[in-house]
């Protein structure tokens, strides 16, 4: 049984990996504002599901590689990850317990004060102005959930990550 445990990290990582490859891929310019935040859902998720293995160090880790590699302000994302960490692991059996819709519905409040600490963070370090279309990939990430939720699930149960 020990053997599955070690081997259960690799997958989680594995899904970190391939979700700051999706959030570098390019888009068109007029689609940028509707960007899903991968690595924000597939942190959310391994949160939820296993708090004891993934938390707010997990989270600000991967913000502190994404602030280097997106070369924004050491800290902007760390901080709004683990923020978001430390919120769905203080309620993740809540969060478990609720319907597909409903969490839909607490991912797009997740990725609003996400967005809003980033933006308030960068704000902060250097003059960004406001544009109030960076919320439209709240909605995104909102219907994107139940099935980013169905895959990673499935993914966990076939590898016996636990």
């Amino acid at each position: 049984m020990d053997q599955y445990r070690g081997n259960g990290r690799w997958i989680i990582w594995l899904s970190f990996l391939i979700a700051i490859i999706l959030e570098q891929m390019p888009w068109p310019e007029q689609f940028i504002y509707y960007r899903p935040t991968w690595l924000a859902l597939i942190l959310i998720y391994w949160v939820m599901a296993l708090p004891h293995r993934v938390s707010v160090g997990t989270g600000f880790f991967l913000g502190i590689l994404m602030d280097l590699i997106q070369g924004s302000a050491l800290g902007v994302h760390a901080l709004a990850y683990s923020l978001i960490c430390y919120l769905v692991s203080y309620k993740h059996q809540l969060l478990r317990n609720m319907a597909l819709w409903q969490q839909s519905l607490v991912i797009a409040g997740l990725s609003v004060v996400m967005n809003f600490t980033i933006f308030w963070a960068e704000f902060l370090s250097s003059l960004v102005l406001f544009h109030p279309e960076i919320f439209w990939n709240c909605l995104i990430n909102a219907i994107l959930w139940p099935w980013m939720f169905l895959l990673l699930r499935k993914v966990r149960r076939q590898f016996l990550v636990r």
